[in-house]
């Protein structure tokens, strides 16, 4: 399996960024809902979609030994650079029916176990009412030996997880989870709710493990942590 396409760069001019995503280089990233060099002008890619690629360009060890890949909530720049790997079964799937292959609950996934070698669920879990069983649900479809790579709007300065059932009001969760649809802001204990699903994790910090250099280039956020899910083979 080759490594994901990307068109032919510019050249990047002094101090300008680039993005991993799609090759681009620009003068700068644009800004959104406040943030500062968040938005990729070329591709619409933001700060977790440059790090995840990052890491996927590391690791092309993971992609090339996947034969089957299902992709929860795909992002249209993503969804079209998987679609061109050569022998993957790139599947995707969200809980609004149409907006994937597959409409499913990641709470109750109507899927065999062991039917996927590996998936991609970035920025849905704090979605979820009870995130604890979809991480279960994740390890079940996943065959012995696969991987899933989750990513979630993180705290990093914050231990434990925040999360309270009975906050339902879209303007207390924005305060509280930071957008009026989260239902929990995470903390650094994420990796163990993982680990307690089964998984062998993980976790990397991208802009850390790039450097502050090509953090800046890519306009990474240090709370972007990938979490590298293994399932213990068989």
């Amino acid at each position: 399996m080759t490594s994901p396409a990307t068109p032919a760069p510019e050249q990047t001019a002094p101090g300008g960024v680039e993005c991993p995503v799609c090759g681009g280089r620009f003068a700068a990233f644009e800004s959104t809902g406040g943030r500062e060099a968040a938005i990729c002008p070329g591709c619409s890619s933001r700060e977790r979609h440059r790090a995840l690629w990052l890491l996927l360009q590391e690791r092309l060890e993971m992609l090339q030994r996947a034969r089957s890949l299902l992709h929860f909530a795909p992002e249209a720049f993503l969804q079209q650079r998987f679609e061109r790997l050569p022998g993957l079964r790139y599947i995707t799937a969200d809980i609004d029916p149409g907006r994937g292959d597959l409409p499913l609950d990641l709470m109750d996934l109507k899927l065999p176990d062991a039917c996927f070698e590996a998936v991609l669920c970035s920025h849905v879990l704090e979605h979820v009412p009870d995130d604890r069983l979809a991480m279960r649900e994740l390890h079940r479809i996943l065959r012995p030996g696969g991987w899933a790579i989750v990513m979630v709007p993180l705290d990093v300065w914050r231990a434990e997880t925040h999360e309270d059932p009975t906050i339902t009001d879209p303007q207390d969760r924005l305060r509280e989870f930071g957008q009026e649809d989260h239902v929990r802001l995470y903390g650094n204990d994420i990796g163990d709710r993982l680990r307690d699903a089964g998984f062998e994790v993980d976790e990397v910090a991208i802009s850390e493990s790039v450097g502050p250099e090509r953090a800046r280039t890519h306009g990474l956020l240090r709370s972007d942590h990938v979490f590298v899910c293994n399932k213990e083979p068989a």
